[in-house]
């Protein structure tokens, strides 16, 4: 009985499909005319006109009142398409990635996702995701280190932060081809990576740091996407050694990859990431250790504002120990001012009201 029902489910769900497909070519065939004509290419007029349009078909009850929550995923996947395959350029055919975690993975995904002809290694060892990796054709094949800096035309550092150094170090000791090598990194702590890149960095061999402002509070690769870097900056931090054309490569390396380039000193960088990211995760843990060490039995009546607001917490606490140990003078003095602020903010309704107006004009839906 349960057998047949979901036989009939997954023809009902490979239906579904089908009809998404159609419905995104579709989408792309009108944005196209409308590119043509300089119209906008998203109307929340027309969303509404669909969810009201589908609300009067749909006969379930619950069905009618989840219909804006299913497609406003459905016309958030048509943005994301959009945006993704807007900037076809790359300058790199070669790409090795060491570190297929949630950004080494994403990033492998990203690229073949957009172009099925670049070549994208790895390094060969015992790992379950660059097995993983593999079995799902993300990476074309993996090598030792010699032969990925012989095969590469550019490689990434996608490792914790504590060994991006050390593998720099080993990829100029096995540099040993008469060929020039790009290598950038994606940690989220600049200035020290920076420092080592440019003591590093030669006629041959570039290093340049960078940094997906972009991740999730699942890791691996089995949780990395394709579509994780879409409108979201991406922060390269240039120093004394990198040429224009190394940087304007790199700069076209995130926009195919959906992102938007940003350029800052590794200094500024490290400082600005303290305030709105670095802060975000501790403040999320301490909000989530403050309900448990003070009233453990107030966590079973939280609700969305609470999990949302603390889910950070239940991140990689191996990579937030990292970012705050490299980072710590510029996080504790971003913890220091904000329980300043805390302390001298007068919370009324002229608190709620200018925040509110202001976090909706700068703070813009990615999409």
């Amino acid at each position: 009985m349960i057998k047949s029902l979901r036989k009939k489910i997954d023809k009902i769900d490979k239906k579904i499909i089908k009809f998404l497909e159609k419905r995104i070519l579709l989408v792309e065939k009108i944005n196209k005319v409308k590119e043509k004509r300089k119209l906008s290419l998203t109307s929340s007029r027309r969303e509404e006109e669909i969810i009201n349009n589908l609300k009067r078909i749909a006969q379930n009850d619950f069905l009618k009142e989840n219909i804006w929550e299913i497609y406003s995923n459905i016309f958030t996947l048509s943005k994301k398409q959009r945006s993704f395959f807007r900037f076809p350029q790359l300058d790199f055919k070669n790409i090795g990635i060491i570190g297929l975690g949630i950004i080494g993975g994403s990033m492998a995904k990203a690229l073949k996702l957009k172009d099925k002809n670049l070549n994208v290694f790895s390094i060969k060892r015992d790992d379950k995701d660059i097995k993983e990796a593999l079995k799902e054709k993300i990476i074309d094949k993996v090598y030792d280190l010699k032969e990925l800096i012989f095969k590469s035309d550019l490689i990434v550092l996608a490792t914790p932060i504590e060994h991006i150094i050390p593998w720099a170090y080993e990829i100029k000791k096995n540099l040993i081809f008469d060929k020039k090598l790009i290598v950038i990194d994606v940690g989220s702590v600049k200035e020290k990576i920076a420092l080592e890149f440019e003591r590093l960095t030669d006629d041959k061999l570039e290093f340049l740091a960078t940094h997906p402002m972009a991740g999730s509070d699942k890791s691996g690769f089995l949780f990395s996407k394709a579509t994780l870097f879409i409108n979201y900056p991406w922060i390269i931090t240039p120093h004394s050694k990198n040429k224009k054309l190394t940087i304007n490569k790199i700069k076209n390396l995130v926009k195919f990859l959906g992102a938007k380039p940003k350029l800052l000193s590794p200094a500024e960088h490290d400082k600005i990431v303290a305030k709105v990211s670095h802060l975000v995760f501790l403040i999320s843990a301490l909000l989530f250790a403050y309900a448990y060490e003070t009233n453990k039995k107030s966590l079973n009546y939280s609700g969305t504002g609470f999990k949302t607001t603390t889910r950070l917490t239940s991140g990689n606490p191996f990579m937030h120990w990292q970012i705050y140990f490299n980072n710590k003078k510029n996080i504790d003095k971003e913890l220091k001012n904000f329980i300043k602020f805390l302390k001298s903010s007068k919370i009324d309704l002229n608190f709620f009201l200018k925040y509110k107006i202001l976090r909706d004009k700068i703070i813009k839906s990615d999409f």
